[in-house]
């Protein structure tokens, strides 16, 4: 089957525990990988210079909190390599085994009119083969894949209501396609709750920034399995095949 030219982005900071693992996940799929760093002072920059298919780099440092200017700014970077479809991943984000033949499958046979996939993300918790799977966890779907072709001469994102213009789309916000996106087979392992340092780590930040913009206790479902994103019977897990398990 054809092999589209596929351009990765990323937007990341610190993250070198995942980013070597989330990048050679994408090695089969991604003829090149663009990476705006914003201010990592660990060895994620170090870790990402020693792939070949990383063809661009841009960091930042010292800048105030804006997703949106970052991932326009990333968005340039990635369409400057011509690429036919853009993906789009955070840096503690794996794409499952056996991905390149699903997406292949769906890109010349399934859905090649398509414009817009997107996928399950997988909230991955404490081992490597347990992921989270009640309340805001059980059915998590992202668009982080579009095809080029037919798309606006000014694909953009635009600002969201959050403080940092968190929570902004995946992908540009005038993307053809972003409002009926195909359900791919192909699945997101995230590792950014993996442990309980890390959910308290994200637990803190969240609440310090008011990423809700709201008065209640939401964001107690990182760390436990209360408040209103949890599920009524507190946390609930699944585990992965074998086959798709990634070791960690």
């Amino acid at each position: 089957m054809t092999e589209s030219k596929i351009v990765a982005m990323y937007r990341i900071k610190n993250e070198e525990r995942w980013i070597e693992k989330s990048i050679n996940s994408i090695l089969d799929i991604c003829s090149e990988i663009v990476i705006l760093d914003d201010g990592s002072i660990d060895n994620t920059l170090e870790i990402c210079q020693s792939f070949d298919q990383v063809v661009d780099i841009s960091h930042q440092s010292n800048l105030p909190l804006d997703q949106v200017r970052d991932k326009n700014k990333l968005l340039k970077m990635a369409l400057k390599r011509n690429p036919e479809y853009i993906l789009s991943l955070d840096g503690d984000e794996v794409l499952a085994p056996y991905s390149k033949e699903i997406l292949l499958e769906e890109l010349n046979v399934l859905y090649p009119e398509n414009s817009v996939f997107q996928f399950q993300v997988l909230y991955m918790w404490d081992v490597p083969d347990k992921f989270r799977c009640d309340g805001f966890f059980q059915n998590v779907w992202r668009s982080r894949f579009y095809k080029i072709k037919n798309q606006p001469t000014d694909l953009c994102y635009e600002n969201s209501v959050f403080p940092g213009n968190l929570h902004c789309n995946s992908i540009p916000d005038n993307t053809n396609g972003i409002d009926k996106p195909i359900n791919s087979n192909v699945k997101i392992l995230h590792y950014g709750f993996y442990d309980k340092e890390l959910r308290n780590w994200k637990y803190s930040w969240a609440e310090s920034h008011n990423v809700t913009n709201s008065e209640q206790d939401i964001n107690m479902y990182l760390i436990s399995g209360k408040g209103p994103r949890s599920g009524p019977n507190g946390m609930e897990f699944k585990k992965l095949p074998k086959d798709v398990v990634v070791e960690i």
